[in-house]
């Protein structure tokens, strides 16, 4: 709600909705009606403060879903009803002023933040514009180019930075609100007896652009064009400051706004991105644990390579002290210097500053026995060593003899069975998979796995680290690859069968990307190493059931010795760079192993290549969720958005089945049943008990 009251001759109108002070239908009312208050009290100038720890932090995002947005008053219709004011009015910012709160910010004649505060205009993360006169105020305030930059990004801006670019008119020391409000009212009583300064109304300012606008907003869009990755709704922010400029009057440029919006909130884009913000606020929640997660004050990695090093860099990112243990010097070393040479490329970047820098490789020490007492002492181990079971059960009967009583032990296997290796210590309860995807220290996902002992204290221990790490911490149950790498297995199968019967690397890689990957199966072996999955088919064979068909074109590759970028020869050829090349002599062994294999080669589509890589893959995530793998779909579609690159404008595999994919998941059951049909050897092509009942039961049914 927002409530009226008047502190002398000042009217204040004070948001309370907690916990963030959301602009839901009842704040909009209480406002709409407060301003009438005002009005009819005869207050000489109107303060607007949020209650609580801050100013309201945009809109209620659940109205989009219910349409509640849409009901009388709107936001645009009270920001708009504040603009029409006649006495002084001020907003007094504390916490955050993102979307809608920044708006109504706009509003005011003046905005006082305090020194804490952030605003921002984030909604093209939810596939939107700021549809309450954001496009056409801000631009008013900080120019075409600031604005564009701020809208189109979506990135908060803190006090300092608000006051330079002039969206803060004063700082107020202090983090708290009453320390702005009281400013704000004593600003506000001063302004009372001088009355409105029209200067100070933004919708009255003129707006052009230094240069002309065609040529600005030309070199905007193509601008922002390469930064949006496919996504309409920085374009659509263009298009809505070019109409704050090139409109007859405001009230056109906001017309143009709200028309936009409304294309926008109608389309998938929206709905998709929005699937995404919600389905990030669940992945923490963790059906039947209740426990208390341990503290975490300490970490040992077990393992100095590149995924050991990665892990490492995480936790001396956040200021935890860890120790990096390897049984070779030599190996410790080059890992060392291979992370402060990281650091320093940061520092040479302006991203990182040299004093932070001393201080994460402060966090960082070495160790080259089990047995040392940084381990001994570690609130939480991490093993970190090549993927061959007999190795990593090893080290945990090791660790299980020098680790403290009720550390955690948990091992970043990327596919192997938790239980088989807590079963090598006396307490299974402490030992849980942290499968960090690479290079750990920048890739944001962390799939936290469970083993059937993993106690609830582990399973929430785990989880809050990954919020401390800065990951998106998602929890998988116990299986050969869990969540994402379960999945992709019939995905890359797939793409070795499609360059089998007729395709090159690119024909396969190519329709992928064009979907909004940023690399495509044989890209992504070739990045990882092909020698990993030829390790993983060489060690587990129990894989590939009776007559299941083989993917051997990959072995064969990994024999030629060709595993990728770090030997510049993998599917394609690296030796010019990182940029994949077509290779004829690639070509030319695909060829010779079809003709082996007695295999016929044809032309085959583009249409085909995506069924073919991604039906496998959603198919296995709805055996994922029928098996309890996942918890929910929307988990599945924060592991590929964050493990594996599939495109947010998309919300992930199973909501693109379900929503983005023409035909929905009736056509994705019928296209599965027909590609099985065609390929009766591959069991990644079985459709899911789960799929056909939500298939069905999305179906339209035919009216009797």
């Amino acid at each position: 709600m927002a409530t009226f009251s008047m502190i002398g001759r000042v009217g204040l109108l004070k948001i309370s909705n907690p916990p963030v002070n959301s602009l839901g239908l009842a704040v909009r009312k209480g406002l709409f009606e407060g301003i009438t208050q005002a009005e009819k009290a005869g207050a000489k100038a109107l303060v607007i403060a949020g209650d609580g720890g801050t100013f309201p932090a945009g809109a209620d995002i659940k109205e989009f879903a219910t349409g509640g947005v849409l009901t009388q008053p709107m936001l645009g219709d009270v920001i708009e009803r504040l603009d029409k004011v006649k006495v002084p009015t001020v907003a007094a910012v504390h916490g955050t002023a993102f979307g809608g709160g920044l708006e109504l910010a706009l509003a005011c004649h003046w905005r006082l933040f305090a020194s804490k505060a952030m605003c921002g205009l984030p909604e093209v993360h939810l596939g939107l514009l700021p549809g309450a006169g954001g496009t056409q105020r801000l631009p008013r305030v900080i120019g075409c180019e600031a604005a564009l930059k701020m809208m189109t990004g979506g990135m908060p801006v803190g006090a300092e930075q608000a006051a330079k670019m002039g969206l803060a008119d004063e700082i107020i020391d202090g983090a708290d609100g009453q320390a702005v409000l009281d400013a704000a009212v004593a600003l506000a009583e001063r302004l009372a007896d001088a009355g409105l300064d029209a200067s100070r109304v933004i919708s009255r300012r003129p707006l052009d652009v230094p240069g002309g606008a065609d040529g600005f907003f030309g070199a905007a869009r193509d601008m922002v064009r390469k930064q949006a990755k496919g996504e309409i709704a920085p374009l659509k922010i263009v298009d809505a400051v070019e109409a704050a400029v090139s409109a007859s009057s405001f009230e056109e440029g906001l017309a143009r706004e709200s028309a936009l919006f409304a294309e926008l909130a109608a389309g998938p884009q929206a709905r998709a991105l929005q699937h995404v913000f919600f389905a990030e606020r669940e992945i923490s929640k963790v059906a039947g644990v209740t426990a208390k997660p341990r503290p975490i004050r300490s970490a040992a990695v077990i393992g100095a390579g590149t995924m050991g090093g990665g892990i490492a860099m995480c936790f001396a990112n956040k200021g935890i002290p860890v120790a990096l243990v390897d049984l070779s010097a030599e190996a410790l070393q080059t890992r060392i210097d291979a992370i402060r040479a990281s650091y320093e490329g940061n520092v040479k970047k302006g991203k990182l500053s040299e004093t932070k820098m001393a201080e994460r490789m402060s966090c960082i020490s070495t160790a080259t026995a089990l047995s040392d007492g940084k381990v001994a002492s570690a609130d939480l181990v991490i093993e970190a060593v090549f993927e061959r079971m007999e190795l990593k059960k090893k080290i945990f009967a090791q660790l299980d003899g020098v680790a403290k009583l009720g550390a955690l032990l948990c091992t970043n296997t990327s596919t192997l069975d938790i239980d088989q290796i807590a079963a090598a210590t006396s307490r299974p309860q402490d030992v849980c998979g942290t499968h960090f995807f690479s290079p750990a220290n920048v890739m944001p996902l962390l799939e936290n796995v469970r083993g059937k002992a993993s106690s609830g204290e582990t399973l929430a221990t785990v989880m809050a680290m990954g919020k401390m790490l800065g990951k998106k911490a998602v929890l998988a149950g116990n299986c050969f690859g869990f969540i994402g790498n379960r999945m992709i297995e019939g995905y890359c199968r797939e793409a070795i069968f499609l360059l089998e019967e007729g395709c090159v690397p690119a024909q396969v890689d190519g329709p992928i990307r064009k979907l909004g990957l940023a690399m495509g199966p044989l890209q992504m072996g070739d990045l990882a190493g092909n020698d990993i999955g030829y390790n993983i088919r060489k060690d587990q064979p129990a894989l590939f059931g009776p007559g299941e068909r083989y993917p051997g074109l990959a072995d064969v590759l990994v024999e030629a010795g060709r595993l990728g970028q770090k030997t510049k020869k993998g599917w394609y050829d690296y030796s010019t760079g990182r940029a994949p090349v077509d290779d004829e002599e690639v070509a030319k062994l695909i060829s010779r192993h079809a003709a082996d294999k007695r295999i016929e080669r044809r032309a085959i589509s583009e249409e085909e290549v995506l069924d073919r890589c991604l039906l496998p893959l959603i198919n296995e995530g709805f055996k994922c969720l029928e098996e309890g793998i996942a918890q929910r779909e929307s988990d599945i579609d924060i592991v590929f958005l964050y493990g594996y690159g599939f495109p947010r404008r998309l919300g992930g595999p199973m909501h693109w089945a379900r929503h983005g994919r023409p035909g929905g998941l009736a056509r994705v059951a019928a296209d599965l049943k027909r590609y099985w049909a065609m390929h009766p050897n591959g069991k990644h092509w079985a459709p899911s008990a789960l799929l056909l009942a939500e298939a069905e039961a999305a179906e339209p049914k035919a009216k009797l």
